[in-house]
């Protein structure tokens, strides 16, 4: 696909969400852009609030406050209605509009002489008391332009209050281009000599004819502070943990030694492991340097990573004598999914893992994307195709579906899976912790909504995992529904004023509260076999959404930042005890307990068969040759049991041979024995 249609095609998206939300394109465009920027990982979260002031050169679309590290991003939108080119003076133009606003705001006036229901307000108000908080400020410019090919970068800057100002451009070509990727995300690309001044010494840690490529090194603590700056969240993206802040006694014990012993943390500290998809090595005087790294991942270090770089944003620690060992792996793109989750778990000794950790890998997700795969979605009223909700288990697997198609073989593929029909992980823990009545969790942002619900799904399959099958999820698809309908219609209300992210998910959490409340339940699967909302639902929803709109603007006191409030458990607790009454229309829909219990017993029934059946086609697939090697590989290593031995001897002898269904079932707990006590097929 050319620049030109991808253009056509993204601008047609916008168009049509202006036109269902009567909006105008510019604000859906931030939103939409916004929401692509959590997925890359380049933000967390975002608070939308469109202001703009020409007479005094201001303008601001969306801002973020980490309050971990201090780090204010400022997101500032140029938009145009045809793909122009966007020059470097203006492009310095749209900056300096950003950093004229946050100049602007470290003046009390500014603020007092704003409306306290303006967007932007606790923005404003925040930056003139808490100016001393803000380590940095990031201006993030967006654009459906094309950059010119002449803009390198923009300088970074000093504000008139000695705050470091850093600039980054995300322009439609950018967007394009990870978009055709097969990956579906940017690439990170290091060039060691270029970007830091320097090669970076090593040791070789492989053998010639080993599978793999391994290397040590030596980080300087200023070095891995300057790479975490630039790339943020996407250097952790196959971490198993997110970082814990200064809470545990590991963090707080790497902030001590940092600004107490910094000599010292080179031998208290377990270091980092490391895997990259390329590396570029030279020998300088007899020694390996690397000169350039792709995809660069710390997998485990996360928390000392994040770490190094607050201490030294919080309290300007000195880093000189900081320094930090690591492994590094190069594993190829078409290995990281099995590879990287093994080096992470056995990487993990620091602190006690979960099993939630390695979620991203878990078989919830495969047997998610297997039902996504096989489940067709009903044709909406008046179709005549039936498609499919795309699951992305791993990022960039629509993409990556696509492009292996000819153009024909694309628009059938489009026809069946609609862009609009793909979610992700992180859009299925939005949808399901909505609707477990846990708001204030989803407010928090995306990653940190995913980890509780990793929490959920493990602990719920290890108790039954014949729970996730066809009926989960095709509720989980209604929920889907629900959440997406809402979310195109709460900005067309009169009453609409912003935070549009927290008004949905506390909206659907009230109504889960409310309907319990009643003793019935929504029944999940009319919505699926509809594909859409019943229309009383969707005013329904429509009518508690305003209370909830005025409810969660009733902040505390000291509270002024109501995106901030809506992360708090306590805001929650507020609106449960706000009193709304349910539409009887809306009761008329609902159906009995009864009935959901026995629609979910004959479900995990038909998963127990299925189970079976996906079973002996998986044993089938692998062939007799896969099973020959590991009857092969346990000769030498006798890890299996007699009976265990026995049922494998069958499979091996396929086709002379049948595995029965329980069998099948017992060769896949063979298989993740033997894979785990070291067993591999090349």
């Amino acid at each position: 696909m050319s620049l030109e249609l991808f253009y056509a095609n993204f601008m047609q998206e916008i168009y049509s969400e202006a036109e269902v939300g009567s909006k105008f394109n510019e604000p859906v465009f931030v939103e939409k852009i916004c929401d692509y920027l959590v997925e890359q990982a380049v933000i967390e979260n975002y608070n939308l609030c469109s202001y703009k002031k020409d007479s005094l050169g201001l303008k601001l679309d969306a801002w973020l406050q980490n309050e971990e590290n201090g780090v204010l991003t400022l997101i500032v939108s140029h938009y145009k209605d045809k793909l122009e080119t966007l020059t470097t003076s203006l492009a310095t133009q749209i900056s300096k509009r950003a950093v004229r606003f946050f100049e602007k705001s470290l003046d009390s006036n500014f603020y007092q002489t704003m409306e306290e229901t303006d967007l932007a307000y606790p923005l404003v108000r925040d930056i003139c008391l808490k100016s001393s908080g803000i380590t940095s400020v990031k201006i993030l410019i967006i654009t459906n332009c094309e950059i010119s090919k002449s803009i390198k970068s923009i300088e970074s800057i000093d504000s008139c209050n000695g705050i470091k100002l850093n600039f980054d451009i995300w322009d439609i070509e950018r967007i394009y281009r990870i978009d055709s990727s097969s990956s579906g995300k940017e690439a990170i690309e290091i060039d060691f000599k270029e970007e830091f001044g320097d090669y970076l010494p090593c040791l070789k840690a492989f053998s010639k004819t080993d599978e793999y490529q391994s290397y040590l090194l030596v980080l300087p603590g200023a070095f891995l502070s300057q790479l975490y700056d630039k790339y943020t969240e996407r250097l952790l993206e196959q971490n198993v943990r997110t970082f814990l802040q200064f809470k545990g006694k590991v963090n707080k014990g790497m902030r001590n030694t940092i600004i107490n012993q910094p000599n010292m943390f080179f031998a208290f500290n377990n270091g980092l492991t490391a895997t990259a998809e390329e590396i570029t090595t030279l020998e300088e005087y007899g020694n390996t340097m690397i000169s350039k790294l792709k995809n660069l991942q710390i997998v485990n270090g996360g928390q000392t990573t994040a770490s190094i770089y607050n201490t030294l944003k919080k309290e300007k620690a000195d880093l000189s004598q900081v320094f930090i060992q690591v492994k590094l792996t190069i594993v190829p793109p078409e290995f990281v999914e099995t590879v990287v989750p093994k080096i992470s778990e056995f990487a993990n000794t620091q602190n006690k893992v979960n099993a939630a950790d390695f979620f991203s890998n878990s078989p919830f997700h495969w047997r998610f994307e297997e039902l996504s795969r096989r489940v067709w979605a009903p044709s909406p009223e008046g179709g005549l195709q039936d498609t499919h909700w795309f699951y992305e288990r791993a990022r960039g697997q629509y993409m990556t579906a696509k492009t292996k198609l000819t153009p024909s073989e694309q628009k059938k593929f489009e026809k069946i899976n609609p862009k609009s029909q793909m979610i992700t992980k992180t859009d299925l823990a939005k949808y399901f912790n909505s609707w477990e009545k846990m708001p204030h969790v989803v407010s928090l942002g995306a990653q940190k909504n995913f980890g509780r619900f990793a929490d959920a799904m493990t602990e719920q399959w290890s108790k039954d995992e014949k729970q996730f099958n066809e009926l989960f999820f095709k509720e989980s698809i209604a929920k889907a529904i629900l959440f997406k309908e809402l979310d195109k219609k709460i900005m067309k209300q009169s009453w609409y004023g912003g935070y549009k992210a927290n008004l949905v998910t506390y909206t659907i959490s009230k109504f889960r509260q409310m309907l319990d409340g009643k003793g019935k339940l929504l029944d999940l699967i009319s919505i699926w076999k509809s594909q859409s909302l019943p229309d009383e639902i969707l005013s329904s929803l429509l009518d508690i959404a305003e209370k909830v709109n005025e409810a969660i603007k009733k902040t505390p006191l000291h509270v002024t930042n109501i995106g901030e409030w809506c992360k708090k458990a306590d805001c929650w607790e507020n609106l449960k005890q706000t009193n709304i009454q349910l539409s009887t229309d809306v009761e008329n829909l609902l159906i009995d307990p009864s009935i959901a219990k026995e629609r979910k017993k004959e479900a995990a029934n038909v998963q127990s068969i299925d189970n079976g059946i996906e079973a002996q086609r998986y044993i089938f697939d692998k062939t007799d040759k896969y099973w020959k090697k590991m009857q092969a590989w346990n000769k030498a290593s006798f890890v299996l049991s007699h009976k265990e031995k026995s049922i494998l001897d069958i499979a091996a002898a396929i086709p002379m041979k049948i595995p029965t269904e329980k069998q099948c079932l017992s060769l896949l707990d063979i298989e993740r024995k033997a894979l785990e006590e070291g067993f591999h097929f090349a």
